[in-house]
């Protein structure tokens, strides 16, 4: 499970222009099934704030035994993978000609179709899929909408709060299961681009 995790790091550049919007997307979210025990890394709470297309902050949650405490930093055409432990970073430069930043949440998954489900456009993606809607279920309070798809040999489903934010994705596949839990998921923040620069302290890798 903790490819799975780790593969978020992963930072797909295509080769599509596009404008930052006028707001900045803020989430919490963790990971939970029956392989991830609910005191490990791999359950802890990581955060995102993202622009457009442009400016990318992901922070994970910091790893025991002083292993590394990941946080990537992207303004294009910049990218900076940094370790808070040492606060040390690893500097790289998008060629271009065009810049696009995309943010996978399966992005260990085999399938290429579901390696396009990504933070912020988890709904669209449900509805491009031809999802397919069931009864409503109570999640932790919220009645959510219920969208499924099938995507190759794995399910995904969709519980989606009435205001339209996802609550919580169900991937399923023959060998296993799990969840990844939205804590917070605010898309109409106020930017604040300050996040997407390099922090004080934090030194260029040589």
């Amino acid at each position: 499970m903790s490819k799975i995790l780790g593969a978020l790091f992963l930072l797909v550049l295509s080769v599509v222009a596009q404008a930052a919007d006028n707001n900045m997307l803020y989430v919490e979210y963790q990971f939970s099934g029956k392989e991830i025990a609910p005191d490990s890394f791999d359950a802890k709470i990581k955060k995102l704030w993202r622009i457009g297309f442009e400016f990318l902050r992901f922070e994970d949650a910091p790893h025991p035994q002083n292993n590394p405490h990941g946080l990537i930093i992207v303004s294009e055409p910049d990218i900076w993978i940094i370790d808070r432990n040492t606060n040390l970073a690893q500097h790289s430069v998008d060629p271009g000609p065009n810049f696009k930043i995309h943010f996978p949440l399966f992005a260990s998954e085999s399938s290429e179709k579901l390696r396009r489900l990504e933070l912020g456009r988890e709904v669209d993606y449900f509805y491009e899929q031809s999802a397919r809607e069931s009864p409503a279920q109570e999640i932790d309070g919220f009645k959510c909408r219920v969208l499924r798809i099938a995507v190759d040999d794995r399910e995904a489903t969709l519980f989606a709060k009435p205001n339209g934010t996802p609550r919580q994705i169900v991937l399923k596949a023959a060998e296993y299961e799990y969840t990844m839990n939205f804590l917070r998921y605010e898309p109409d923040r106020k930017p604040d681009m300050s996040l997407f620069q390099l922090p004080l302290g934090v030194q260029p890798k040589k």
